[in-house]
């Protein structure tokens, strides 16, 4: 279901030229004329480029995401660190491991959304692997894993923290002798998590954005870059020549094009993981042997 986002959101990532800014209004450019263009010149089909290739991503990127948090929190816990400082540790150590060892299913999404209709550089993901590897080597896989984590290591770290600040924030408007008994806020604890998680990554993906936008130019680089979005985006020698590029070129606001479907994407994805993660946990916790 969010699929359709994401393929907006990268494609917005890769346009280079100068776009005009509205709020509340319409641009030729902006989110829902881009999904136009891609139904239009693609059908429905256009929408799901690359999706196969995601769900790899987000399926093993989230078992280890979870599963180095709890562990690194675990270990945190026989320091002196505080609890928010614990969260931020171990969600940005916890992004950084998951991201570099999924990094090659981002990279693959990245390319099959990038790649023109009726010149596909990839036909397949077992035939881009061969090829990736034949032209641009191991490195190849990697291109732009410097900025990926760069920017994950604080976005799950300040997405970890403010889940951990909402939610105390939440138990304590809970406890408060004003609202305590609201049937607003007791319709609200069941879905708890999924609506803290989903504020959290708002936060941490708008804080970090820039980044991922500089990511996504990066993954396309290499012998093929002219194939993919209609050889658009220029060569970059890395990370900071990229940054200065957008800046000087395309103005700093370029540094957030597709932030909006990022958004959306981002709030729903995040609450679903953090409310089956809550759900989990209390259903371990209240199950395990005393």
């Amino acid at each position: 279901m969010i699929a359709p986002f994401d393929v907006v959101k990268i494609t917005l990532q890769l346009q280079t030229q100068q776009r005009s800014y509205a709020f509340l209004r319409p641009t030729n450019d902006g989110m829902l004329a881009c999904a136009t263009r891609i139904l239009r010149k693609e059908g429905v089909r256009g929408l799901f480029k690359g999706n196969l290739s995601a769900e790899y991503l987000y399926l093993t990127y989230g078992a280890a995401q979870f599963l180095v948090f709890d562990t690194i929190e675990s270990a945190l816990r026989k320091t002196s660190l505080p609890k928010r400082a614990r969260s931020f540790i171990g969600g940005a150590l916890a992004g950084a491991i998951a991201t570099s060892a999924t990094y090659p299913f981002d990279l693959l999404r990245t390319r099959f959304i990038a790649q023109e209709t009726g010149n596909k550089v990839h036909k397949s993901i077992l035939g881009a692997i061969k090829q990736i590897h034949a032209e641009e080597g191991v490195r190849g896989f990697y291109r732009g894993l410097w900025p990926a984590c760069l920017q994950i290591m604080p976005y799950m770290g300040i997405v970890f923290t403010s889940y951990d600040v909402l939610a105390s924030s939440y138990s304590w408007i809970r406890r408060s002798m004003f609202v305590g008994n609201s049937p607003v806020l007791r319709g609200l604890d069941a879905v708890q998590d999924a609506i803290i998680g989903g504020s959290a990554a708002v936060i941490g993906k708008t804080c970090v954005y820039p980044l991922d936008l500089v990511r996504k130019r990066l993954q396309v680089q290499g012998p093929q870059l002219t194939n993919f979005a209609y050889g658009a985006v220029p060569k970059y020698s890395g990370m900071a020549n990229a940054l200065s590029f957008i800046v000087r070129n395309e103005g700093f606001l370029a540094l957030f094009r597709g932030l909006t479907p990022a958004l959306i994407k981002a709030a729903p994805a995040s609450a679903a993981v953090f409310y089956i993660y809550g759900y989990t946990r209390d259903f371990v916790l209240t199950v395990r042997p005393e």
